[in-house]
């Protein structure tokens, strides 16, 4: 093979290999064959990795410099995969970005941004097109071949005529004439790739208000002044129902005016159907892409390409979305609904943060960034109220529309009057007034399965069912066909097993204590025996086996047929229902009750947006919120209830910067796990003396065992890095690095700017 083209450029590519390797050897030097030459940056191959040459995925990420090593000991790239159309420029330096910042080698970063259907070429077809060739026709030609250089050349078309078309215009039912007028250079053929993917189900929703609040208005004049003016980010902070979404399609509908591109992130695959149809019927005459992983891989693959081939003009998605392949130069806007949200951070390696990398993108698109949330997350208060971002208000729900009254119910009271003691008497007689009145409730219980405590009903026994590869306890999940009414599984490892039937210590009955989503449905449909049975549906990930059920579902309370719909968070943000009269938070307390400091505006943030689906209808009728909670007096509880995010959010970040955590400080947490604790324990240690010696103004909180001390027969051993600023924090991890203390992988997670220290 020969390693240069004649009077071309050198043939090195240098190339990030979809695996694990250590970080400062991130790209590996290959030599193209000739016939590959050249390659494109972006491209994705196939290499010989380690001394028995496996075939392994990777991407040229540039052009390779002359090797120091010999010629002779470069390995060559096997092939080209055809299937994935190279990726943009911006995209590469996107990711390498992505893969400095959050500790991750480029190449896991490349594969983790571009999703497997397209890796994998799913539902994509090659069919010939064809034209007329400039040769003459000859004199005689066959009856066939004579109507197919007919309709050939009757086609007056700018692109090549399709081959099903064609032969059906020449009436001919055989390829046969055809390839003999190739073999004549009569026709010419053209390659025409295409994606076909299922109709993703959602509808229309064309909806206008009849006037902007003055509110509004002035948000949308604020932001379009920066649409033109270069990189910028905003804030909006609006109360639910104030009609974030409706600025939102203003601005787009601005932007699409000025013929760039609006990308749109949502934190969850169940916004989705309604902000889809909400943008679809907005904007018919533009193509609308979703992207997430709820998708079917054929469904995937086709909006991705819609997006890398500039079709799509309005790009919609969850967290991964922010790796959509816009053209940069014709991204317009960013839009982060509901920016507070934790979802929006990947917990996989790459730990990456969807609402930071939304910045970065309009950063180095040149263009606005707005976050609109009800409850913004503290990193972006600090900022908004610091100066350093731009920020909007809107205090007030449009005309006729009014935030919910919300009543915060003591449950320890409420369980002395109640046969069930997790629901309480308030909120059951709430549901019975108004189902019984024809109108609408949603009800919250994040917590999934029938019970999540099983025990001995012998006090002087002790045992429970707790999961052997893991520090918790095994959550009942009722399933009638099974001998004991349901099985055991872990949330955790996802383990699961029988229920047993009795103590297997001691041999008494059993106990389930603990209300998840499954038993509550029960509780509901004993309680609201007036409604029929399909009229209280549970909406959770046990319950939802794809996207169809999740726009069937949402579709019909949105048609009123379902009256009580009951879930976990997924029901808690974004949806928009008028005939909602009643919202019940089942417990308050679920997010309180974990070790983290970021405990309090989770709930916060929680019993807000789930209370902020109630009172969205424009007659002024009043709706109800009920909140039950252990802890009624909880601040966080408190200021939800009464709607003074101003007071929780000043309050909170003082108690922050006091001691030290996020936003005053940058965090970076690192666990370390391994089958054997000693183990973990010395990784763990060596790494925080490594640490502590690179000279770098850190702190460092550990090692010590983290709260879920075990998962899936791995301990866990944590540590915690703070400084003032990101780049501290990563010439630190650099140093340890290099010191090989820190190779992340299966022993060991690094996670930049964490949100969960379980």
């Amino acid at each position: 093979m020969d390693l240069f083209e004649p009077n071309g450029p050198p043939s090195w590519v240098q190339v990030a290999v979809e695996r694990g390797l250590r970080l400062d050897v991130d790209e590996l030097t290959y030599a193209v064959p000739t016939e590959l030459h050249p390659i494109a940056v972006g491209s994705r191959v196939h290499v010989p990795l380690g001394r028995g040459g496996t075939p392994t995925a990777g991407w040229v990420v540039r052009e390779g410099s002359t090797p120091k090593i010999s010629p002779e000991r470069i390995k060559y790239v096997i092939d080209v995969d055809e299937r994935v159309t190279p990726l943009p420029k911006s995209l590469l330096e996107l990711s390498r970005w992505v893969s400095d910042y959050y500790q991750c080698p480029m190449g896991m970063t490349l594969a983790s941004v571009v999703p497997s259907a397209v890796k994998k070429g799913t539902g994509r077809s090659i069919k010939r097109h064809w034209s007329r060739s400039s040769r003459p026709q000859p004199d005689r030609l066959p009856p066939a071949q004579l109507r197919i250089l007919t309709a050939v050349t009757a086609h007056d078309e700018p692109e090549p005529i399709a081959e099903a078309m064609l032969l059906e215009k020449a009436r001919v039912k055989t390829r046969g004439p055809l390839q003999a007028l190739e073999r004549a250079g009569l026709v010419e053929a053209t390659l025409i790739e295409s994606v076909r993917g299922e109709d993703i189900p959602g509808g229309l929703d064309p909806r206008r208000p009849a006037e902007l609040t003055d509110e509004q208005n002035k948000v949308i004049r604020s932001v379009t002044q920066t649409l033109s003016g270069g990189a910028s980010v905003h804030v909006l902070h609006g109360v639910t129902g104030s009609g974030k979404t409706e600025v939102y399609l203003q601005l787009i509908e601005r932007v699409l005016a000025e013929g760039k591109t609006a990308l749109m992130l949502v934190p969850e695959i169940a916004l989705t159907p309604q902000t889809g149809a909400r943008l679809s019927g907005r904007f018919p005459n533009h193509r609308v892409a979703i992207l997430h992983s709820g998708l079917h891989a054929s469904q995937r693959h086709a909006e991705w390409q819609a997006v890398r081939s500039g079709e799509a003009r309005v790009v919609l998605g969850a967290r991964s979305a922010v790796f959509a392949p816009l053209r940069e130069e014709e991204l317009g806007l960013i839009v982060v609904d509901e920016e507070h949200e934790g979802s929006y951070k990947q917990e996989q390696s790459p730990r990456y943060h969807g609402r930071d990398l939304a910045i970065l993108r309009g950063h180095r698109a040149n263009c606005p960034v707005l976050l609109g949330s009800a409850t913004p997350s503290m990193e972006s208060w600090a900022k908004a109220t610091s100066g350093k971002w731009a920020l909007h208000r809107m205090r007030s729900r449009p005309a006729g529309m009014t935030l919910p009254q919300v009543e915060v119910i003591d449950l320890a009271q409420e369980q002395k009057s109640k046969i069930d003691r997790d629901l309480g008497k308030t909120l059951i007689d709430g549901l019975h007034e108004v189902t019984s009145a024809g109108h609408q409730a949603i009800v919250l219980l994040n917590r999934r399965g029938w019970a999540s405590w099983i025990g001995c009903s012998n006090q002087t026994c002790g045992f429970t069912l707790r999961c052997d590869a893991c520090e918790s306890s095994m959550v009942m999940h009722r399933d009638r066909r099974l001998p004991q009414g349901g099985h055991l599984k872990c949330h955790h490892c996802l383990r699961a097993t029988r229920l047993p039937s009795q103590c297997p210590d001691c041999g008494k009955g059993l106990i389930k204590l603990g209300l998840g989503t499954q038993r509550l449905e029960e509780v509901l449909r004993e309680e609201l025996s007036h409604l029929n049975t399909d009229q209280i549906v549970r909406v959770d990930s046990d319950q939802i086996n794809g996207l169809h059920d999740l726009h069937n579902i949402l579709g019909a309370f949105g048609r009123r047929e379902i009256r009580v719909l009951l879930g976990t968070q997924m029901i808690a943000k974004g949806l928009d229902f008028p005939g909602v009269r009643l919202v019940g938070v089942v417990s308050a307390d679920t997010a309180l009750q974990l070790p983290d400091f970021r405990a309090s505006e989770r709930t916060f943030q929680l019993v807000s947006q789930v209370a902020g689906r109630a009172g969205r209808t424009p007659d002024g009728t009043k709706a109800r919120v009920i909140v039950q909670s252990m802890h009624p007096d909880n601040p966080a509880v408190v200021h939800a209830a009464e709607h003074e995010w101003d007071r929780f959010a000043e309050h909170e970040l003082a108690m922050r910067a006091a001691a030290g955590l996020p936003p005053a400080k940058r965090m970076v947490r690192i666990v370390f796990r391994d089958r054997d604790l000693d183990s973990a324990l010395a990784s763990a240690n060596a790494a925080a003396q490594a640490l502590g010696d690179s000279g770098e103004p850190i702190e460092i909180l550990g090692p010590a065992p983290c709260p879920m001390a075990r998962i899936d027969e791995r301990y866990r051993i944590g540590l915690e890095m703070l400084a003032d600023t990101p780049g501290t924090l990563g010439r630190a991890l650099g140093r340890a690095r290099l010191a090989g203390v820190l190779k992340a992988g299966e022993k060991v997670v690094i996670d930049v700017d964490p949100m969960t220290l379980l």
